[in-house]
């Protein structure tokens, strides 16, 4: 739990507005501990969504969605895209699958502090199974394939769900984000069944009525008046309106219960301009939000655009920093083998994709028109250039692609692709989500990763490997001792935070230099071609004092199941996917360390651990290089074609 530390920082954290809001929060949480009893709603629903013909759907869409909906309907459902994991069906809504825990579920919600559940169980595991992602493919199934039997169990679900989770009780009602996914769910849940049963009244039809009750407007009166706010630039809030405004575009008279599509199109138009800088980057500096963030902003524009909500001006804003966000996520991320950067976990809004551990790239491959590689997207939205048109080109600098406003640079030549952080910590005054990665450098090879971020990992389950892995020495910008970039102060909290680091162009050169009162951490980046090779020179350096150099580290960490060997007293030959680059090291480094996984062991040691994705970690090789400024101080570090 926060110490007292923590709600000093956090307090210091906050504007006159919030402590408001604050305020307001408590109101609404006495007020509504005991639900109000909602009258019966006339829930006729209008043409949003409109789905495509059936009959269109590719053989491979078909193919995959009914697989889906069979592992789903034998209990097997994937958290995080990646972990699959055995449930009952319909799912104990109130238990951790993961660690086999059921945690009690007997207290009004608000009394409830999501962020510390009993007996070792977490809440991520908890909401998963609850944001509806099963139902909605089971809908889908249903849909495509004219199959009724997929719709009953997602209705099953659905009403076991309102069964054992009353409003404003337990755990599913401690986040309005988590109620606001569910709206989105149900909206889609309910437009595939009744497109199923092509608006006759059938049972599924009955069911659909009755169900629609219980969930749509205690959800709409709980996501509207117990919203987000906060010190960050709040993609919970985004998502919060997005349910808000995806649900009453299909049943207007929810608008009763919550706020009108006028006031929600005001919204969405502007929490779409805080969540993405105008150059395209996300403000809150973690790339899956970006994509997370982006599919909330999309589906809200098309509910809105839909239903006539949208003034044609706030539209063309809407869509054009949309653009530009897409454009952004295509330069800076790599299909074929991404990492991200940035604290962020793996979610998604709606499973418009094949499969879930690549929904992030089918979604980068519907934006660059591969239509093959993303037939989901392509089918239920069309070509991408057709939905929104063509961005504006980023800036060039010496060969480099620059996003100022967020702060990364990335150059392409010649098969490699490197990409770097001269950004802030993080958004707001807390950089929620923010990592101590300025000047990281991070490095593709013919589409294979090479020098990577090391990843989230989590955020509740384990704090010493969340620190660690958002700290500083686990990145690869240089880094000293005696001197501290950020402190972090609790989950989503960092204070004295280093400014954003000054970057500049000396002819071909990157000059980079992050700056702490006297101190200044330096790092030049420049690409070469010598003897028919292309590389990439690094060049460190820590001045703690004006004109006094310290000693620092670097760490170079590569990816998973690679193989780093060493082929000369400071040259290293990196292997992965089958492609090879050569790390060749200037004769300043005093210590240099080749860290492998098999070597050190796994158990306890931190050096080797990355994290491809939210809630797994994996090992890998790694360098880690120190520097005791003296008569050589070439801290250099090569990397070319092997």
């Amino acid at each position: 739990m926060p110490n007292l530390k923590w709600y000093w920082h956090r307090l210091r954290a906050m504007g006159p507005s919030e402590l408001a809001l604050r305020l307001r929060k408590k109101l609404f949480e006495f007020s509504d501990a005991k639900p109000p009893q909602w009258p019966e709603l006339d829930l006729e629903h209008s043409v949003y969504p409109e789905l495509p013909s059936v009959f269109k759907a590719p053989d491979s869409l078909l193919e995959a969605v009914k697989n889906d909906a069979d592992r789903i309907s034998s209990g097997k459902i994937r958290y995080f895209g990646h972990l699959d994991i055995k449930v009952d069906s319909p799912p104990l809504w109130n238990r951790d699958y993961q660690v086999g825990i059921d945690v009690p579920a007997d207290r009004v919600s608000f009394k409830l502090d999501h962020r510390e559940l009993p007996f070792g169980a977490a809440i991520k595991p908890l909401w998963e199974p609850s944001r509806w992602y099963g139902p909605v493919r089971l809908a889908q199934a249903c849909w495509l394939d004219s199959n009724k039997k997929y719709g009953e169990l997602a209705i099953e679900w659905l009403e076991d769900w309102v069964e054992k989770n009353p409003p404003y009780f337990g755990w599913h009602w401690t986040s309005a984000l988590e109620s606001g996914m569910r709206l989105i769910a149900f909206t889609w849940i309910d437009a595939f069944i009744t497109a199923f049963e092509s608006g006759a009244v059938g049972i599924l039809g009955d069911r659909l009525t009755k169900i629609r009750q219980k969930i749509l407007v205690p959800h709409v009166w709980f996501t509207w008046r117990h919203r987000s706010f906060g010190s960050s630039a709040n993609n919970h809030l985004l998502g919060e309106l997005s349910g808000l405004a995806i649900a009453i575009s299909r049943w207007s008279n929810l608008s009763e219960f919550g706020p009108s599509l006028e006031r929600l199109s005001k919204m969405i138009e502007r929490e779409t301009l805080i969540q993405f800088n105008p150059d395209g980057g996300n403000f809150e500096q973690g790339l899956n939000y970006h994509f997370y963030s982006w599919e909330f902003c999309w589906e809200a524009r098309q509910a809105l655009d839909v239903s006539g909500a949208l003034r044609e001006d706030q539209r063309d804003r809407i869509d054009n920093r949309l653009l530009q966000a897409a454009s952004y996520f295509k330069n800076v991320q790599v299909s074929s083998d991404p990492w991200d950067y940035g604290d962020s976990d793996s979610a998604y809004v709606l499973p418009w994709f094949l499969k879930e551990e690549s929904a992030a790239i089918e979604w980068y491959q519907w934006l660059v028109g591969q239509s093959e590689e993303s037939i989901f997207y392509h089918f239920i939205r069309g070509d991408f250039t057709e939905c929104i048109g063509l961005p504006h080109p980023a800036p060039v600098q010496s060969g480099w692609k620059v996003f100022s406003d967020t702060g990364f640079l990335v150059k392409e030549s010649n098969g490699w692709k490197a990409r770097v952080d001269v950004s802030s910590l993080g958004s707001g005054s807390m950089a929620a989500h923010g990592h101590l990665d300025a000047q990281h450098f991070s490095l593709w090879l013919n589409g294979v990763a090479m020098v990577i971020d090391p990843g989230t990992g989590d955020y509740h389950g384990n704090p010493v490997l969340r620190n660690w892995l958002s700290s500083r020495n686990a990145h690869n910008g240089p880094s000293s001792e005696s001197v501290s970039l950020a402190k972090r102060k609790g989950l989503f909290l960092w204070c004295n935070i280093h400014p954003q680091p000054l970057w500049t162009f000396n002819g071909d050169i990157l000059e980079t230099e992050v700056r702490i009162g006297g101190s200044a951490f330096s790092r030049t980046i420049e690409s070469f071609f010598v003897d028919s090779k292309d590389g990439w020179l690094v060049r460190d350096s820590f001045e703690e004092k004006l004109g006094q150099l310290g000693s620092f580290s670097v760490r170079w960490q590569f990816p998973p199941h690679c193989k780093v060997d060493p082929i000369g007293e400071l040259s290293f030959r990196v292997e992965s996917n089958s492609t090879v680059m050569i790390v060749e090291l200037g004769e300043g480094w005093s210590v240099v360390e080749l860290c492998n996984p098999d070597d050190i062991g796994k158990s306890d040691n931190m050096d080797c651990i990355v994290s491809p994705c939210f809630m797994k970690t994996d090992y890998a090789p790694c360098l880690k290089l120190s520097a005791n400024p003296g008569g050589n101080s070439d801290f250099t570090t090569i990397f070319r074609v092997g």
